[in-house]
């Protein structure tokens, strides 16, 4: 049997560079992180961090599509605004709200919010029937003492709550380090040396693609697709969030 003679040296074609969700390999590489996305932060950090501390507070739960909601009402006020986004730009923002949820989501309280969440938490825990005889031994630098003023005015506007954030600002700054230090490193071990696929990496890329289409005014599939879903999601959270809140308000 004649055996080709790449396969004999163990030789591979190389295949000609095609376009990806990822963009087109030829494309002039560009930074995404500039001062509209130091804008987009800010706006995740003031406007719908506490929004997805509410709502996760009244759902009970976790809300897996804040990150893309933030994205798109970003990208929203972006297009009134004149301001086109691009891929790596919205990418960028993706992380930076999915950042915020997984601080809160890495503590198991299923509070979202980013790391204030669990301050949030443990002022309520600390205050709960179900701490009696618990509260006294969790230490001042977690959470304010029971009887404490800043429980009493529900603020983190005092002086009790300096140690608490200042210690939750520390771990909250070395989490960071350590998962960009040792996240890097063993990024480029698993795609340059190991060169393993990286599956779900290609649906997020399709949806910054999807959004950086319809930023570009050059809608196509993928923005069909996203939209589509996007319905369904709206729809099924009309039933899941709207309902309890609005039972809770006027029959209770």
């Amino acid at each position: 049997v004649a055996v080709p003679e790449e396969r004999l040296h163990d030789q591979e074609e190389e295949q000609p560079a095609e376009r990806t969700l990822f963009g087109d390999p030829d494309d002039p590489y560009q930074p995404g992180f500039n001062r509209k996305t130091i804008w987009a932060c800010l706006f995740v950090g003031f406007i719908m961090m506490p929004g997805s501390i509410y709502l996760s507070l009244v759902t009970g739960g976790q809300t897996g599509a804040a990150d893309w909601v933030t994205v798109i009402l970003f990208l929203e006020i972006a297009k009134r605004s004149l301001v086109k986004l691009t891929r790596q730009e919205i990418i960028i923002l993706y992380w930076a709200a999915a950042g915020l949820a997984a601080a809160g989501n890495a503590l198991n309280n299923g509070v979202t919010g980013g790391p204030f969440a669990h301050l949030i938490w443990e002022q309520y825990f600390i205050q709960a029937p179900e701490s009696t005889g618990l509260a006294q031994f969790i230490p001042s630098w977690v959470v304010p003492p029971p009887g404490s003023e800043a429980l009493a005015d529900r603020t983190f506007f005092h002086s009790d709550w300096f140690i608490p954030i200042s210690v939750l600002t520390a771990v909250t700054v070395l989490f960071t380090v350590n998962s960009l230090s040792m996240g890097y490193f063993l990024f480029r071990v698993t795609s340059d040396v190991e060169r393993l696929p990286f599956p779900l990496a290609a649906v997020q890329a399709g949806g910054a693609t999807a959004l950086a289409e319809t930023s570009s005014k050059t809608e196509g599939w993928r923005w069909r697709a996203f939209s589509i879903g996007t319905v369904i999601g709206v729809s099924w959270g009309l039933i899941y969030v709207m309902i309890p809140i609005l039972s809770s308000t006027f029959l209770v």
